[in-house]
Protein backbone atom coordinates (compact mmCIF):
# COMPACT_ATOMS: atom_id res chain seq x y z
CA UNK A 1 0.00 0.00 0.00
CA UNK A 2 3.01 2.22 1.10
CA UNK A 3 4.98 1.79 -2.22
CA UNK A 4 1.70 2.68 -4.11
CA UNK A 5 1.37 5.91 -2.67
CA UNK A 6 4.69 6.78 -3.02
CA UNK A 7 4.58 5.70 -6.37
CA UNK A 8 1.76 7.90 -6.83
CA UNK A 9 3.56 10.66 -5.55
CA UNK A 10 6.68 9.97 -7.30
CA UNK A 11 4.40 9.73 -10.79
CA UNK A 12 2.42 12.84 -9.66
CA UNK A 13 6.17 14.92 -9.13
CA UNK A 14 7.32 14.02 -12.26
CA UNK A 15 4.71 14.93 -14.28
CA UNK A 16 4.48 18.31 -12.83
CA UNK A 17 8.47 18.96 -13.07
CA UNK A 18 8.04 18.02 -16.34
CA UNK A 19 4.96 20.07 -17.52
CA UNK A 20 5.91 23.06 -14.94
CA UNK A 21 8.98 22.85 -13.36
CA UNK A 22 11.01 22.75 -16.70
CA UNK A 23 9.47 25.56 -18.02
CA UNK A 24 9.83 27.66 -14.82
CA UNK A 25 13.55 26.57 -14.63
CA UNK A 26 13.96 28.21 -18.15
CA UNK A 27 12.42 31.36 -17.69
CA UNK A 28 15.19 31.82 -14.60
CA UNK A 29 18.23 30.22 -16.39
CA UNK A 30 17.89 31.13 -19.62
CA UNK A 31 16.17 34.87 -19.05
CA UNK A 32 19.25 35.63 -17.10
CA UNK A 33 21.48 34.46 -20.55
CA UNK A 34 19.55 36.44 -22.42
CA UNK A 35 19.57 39.58 -20.15
CA UNK A 36 23.40 39.38 -20.31
CA UNK A 37 23.50 39.32 -23.84
CA UNK A 38 20.68 41.95 -24.65
CA UNK A 39 21.77 44.55 -21.66
CA UNK A 40 25.47 45.09 -22.10
CA UNK A 41 25.11 48.06 -20.27
CA UNK A 42 23.25 46.00 -17.37
CA UNK A 43 20.37 47.56 -15.30
CA UNK A 44 20.91 51.30 -17.36
CA UNK A 45 19.90 49.50 -20.49
CA UNK A 46 17.18 47.23 -18.74
CA UNK A 47 15.41 50.13 -17.28
CA UNK A 48 15.44 52.35 -20.62
CA UNK A 49 14.03 49.34 -22.56
CA UNK A 50 11.76 49.15 -20.03
CA UNK A 51 10.59 52.54 -20.19
CA UNK A 52 10.08 52.28 -24.19
CA UNK A 53 7.94 49.31 -23.96
CA UNK A 54 5.74 51.29 -20.52
CA UNK A 55 5.32 54.22 -23.55
CA UNK A 56 4.30 51.64 -26.64
CA UNK A 57 1.95 49.60 -24.44
CA UNK A 58 0.44 52.55 -23.01
CA UNK A 59 1.44 51.16 -19.48
CA UNK A 60 -1.09 48.51 -19.67
CA UNK A 61 1.06 45.39 -19.13
CA UNK A 62 3.79 45.15 -16.15
CA UNK A 63 7.67 44.65 -16.67
CA UNK A 64 7.73 41.11 -16.04
CA UNK A 65 5.29 40.56 -19.07
CA UNK A 66 7.28 43.26 -20.90
CA UNK A 67 10.85 41.86 -20.31
CA UNK A 68 9.34 38.30 -21.36
CA UNK A 69 7.93 39.58 -24.90
CA UNK A 70 11.01 41.64 -24.96
CA UNK A 71 13.86 38.86 -24.23
CA UNK A 72 12.16 36.44 -26.56
CA UNK A 73 11.21 38.39 -29.58
CA UNK A 74 14.85 40.14 -29.52
CA UNK A 75 16.12 36.75 -28.59
CA UNK A 76 15.09 35.32 -31.55
CA UNK A 77 16.31 37.70 -33.60
CA UNK A 78 20.16 38.06 -32.00
CA UNK A 79 21.02 34.42 -31.04
CA UNK A 80 21.99 32.01 -33.69
CA UNK A 81 19.54 29.06 -32.64
CA UNK A 82 20.97 26.98 -35.76
CA UNK A 83 24.37 27.26 -33.32
CA UNK A 84 25.28 25.53 -30.07
CA UNK A 85 22.91 26.39 -27.39
CA UNK A 86 22.71 26.91 -23.99
CA UNK A 87 19.78 24.07 -23.26
CA UNK A 88 17.55 26.20 -20.81
CA UNK A 89 18.27 29.52 -23.21
CA UNK A 90 17.05 27.37 -25.87
CA UNK A 91 14.35 25.93 -23.77
CA UNK A 92 13.05 29.83 -23.08
CA UNK A 93 13.39 30.70 -26.76
CA UNK A 94 11.46 28.03 -28.01
CA UNK A 95 8.00 28.68 -25.61
CA UNK A 96 5.54 31.10 -26.63
CA UNK A 97 5.38 35.21 -24.80
CA UNK A 98 3.22 35.13 -21.84
CA UNK A 99 2.38 38.68 -23.80
CA UNK A 100 0.39 39.20 -27.32
CA UNK A 101 0.59 42.86 -28.32
CA UNK A 102 -1.78 44.51 -30.55
CA UNK A 103 -0.63 45.11 -34.51
CA UNK A 104 -0.27 48.86 -33.40
CA UNK A 105 1.69 48.08 -30.47
CA UNK A 106 3.60 45.47 -32.59
CA UNK A 107 4.57 48.26 -35.10
CA UNK A 108 6.08 50.31 -32.60
CA UNK A 109 7.84 47.90 -31.09
CA UNK A 110 9.50 46.62 -34.28
CA UNK A 111 10.31 50.65 -35.43
CA UNK A 112 11.67 51.11 -31.76
CA UNK A 113 13.66 48.20 -31.57
CA UNK A 114 14.65 46.71 -35.10
CA UNK A 115 18.55 47.00 -35.10
CA UNK A 116 18.64 46.85 -30.65
CA UNK A 117 21.33 46.46 -29.93
CA UNK A 118 24.27 46.12 -32.26
CA UNK A 119 22.67 49.83 -34.00
CA UNK A 120 21.80 53.04 -31.76
CA UNK A 121 18.38 54.57 -31.58
CA UNK A 122 19.47 57.99 -32.04
CA UNK A 123 19.00 59.86 -35.21
CA UNK A 124 21.47 60.44 -37.98
CA UNK A 125 24.05 63.50 -37.57
CA UNK A 126 23.02 66.51 -39.83
CA UNK A 127 25.81 66.63 -42.41
CA UNK A 128 23.79 63.21 -43.73
CA UNK A 129 20.50 64.75 -43.81
CA UNK A 130 20.87 66.32 -46.94
CA UNK A 131 21.07 62.94 -48.98
CA UNK A 132 18.25 61.31 -46.77
CA UNK A 133 14.54 62.18 -45.59
CA UNK A 134 12.65 60.24 -42.65
CA UNK A 135 10.68 57.30 -43.16
CA UNK A 136 9.14 56.70 -40.03
CA UNK A 137 8.90 58.60 -37.10
CA UNK A 138 8.76 56.81 -33.11
CA UNK A 139 8.57 58.25 -29.87
CA UNK A 140 12.15 59.10 -29.78
CA UNK A 141 13.93 58.31 -32.66
CA UNK A 142 13.65 58.98 -36.62
CA UNK A 143 14.73 56.34 -39.43
CA UNK A 144 16.08 57.96 -42.75
CA UNK A 145 16.60 56.04 -45.88
CA UNK A 146 18.40 57.65 -48.72
CA UNK A 147 17.18 59.67 -51.33
CA UNK A 148 17.45 58.30 -55.41
CA UNK A 149 16.37 59.95 -58.36
CA UNK A 150 13.38 58.76 -60.11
Amino acid sequence: MTLTILLVLVLGFALWFWKKGLVKLAEHWGSQALEAILFPNGQEDRDFIMHRLQVITKNKYNDVLLLDYFLKIKGLQVVDVQKPLNFWTRKYLMSPTKLRLNYFEQVKFYEGFLNYPAASMKATPKANRKKEYITSESEESFYYKKRKLA
